[in-house]
């Protein structure tokens, strides 16, 4: 099962990389104008890129706290896209409360563990 997912997370990583360069490009061609498709486009990066590194963790031998974490990143960024194709309402304010939840503790783990850690070369 590690070789498929591992080819799914290139492919949906290929997917983002190209969404992102269409960004760009509309972005160039409209003069930095916001428009709904560059939000669209935006958020269906965030979400490709979420997937790639979910699928990654999936197919990849580690602790599971390890990957659970990564996982719980990946469901980060799939969920900050997603939540612009979601109407203003109870829905989104879940699905961005749970973004600010997944990504503040996150972080807040890595900082743990090196604030555990007595020499790791941060001054």
């Amino acid at each position: 099962m590690r070789k498929p997912l591992r080819k799914l997370s290139a492919l949906l990583l290929v997917s983002a990389l190209a969404g992102m360069a269409v960004l760009l490009i509309f972005d160039v061609w409209n003069r930095l104008t916001i428009t709904p498709f560059h939000q669209r486009m935006g958020a269906l990066s965030f979400m490709l890129i979420g997937a790639s590194y979910i699928s990654l963790q999936l197919g990849s031998v580690q602790h599971w706290k390890d990957k659970l974490k990564r996982v719980l990143l990946g469901v980060g960024f799939f969920l900050w896209g997603s939540e612009q194709f979601v109407s203003p309402g109870h829905l989104m304010t879940v699905m961005d409360s749970l973004v600010v939840i997944i990504f503040v503790s996150d972080l807040g783990l890595v900082i743990v563990d090196s604030l555990r850690c007595k020499d790791d070369g941060a001054s």
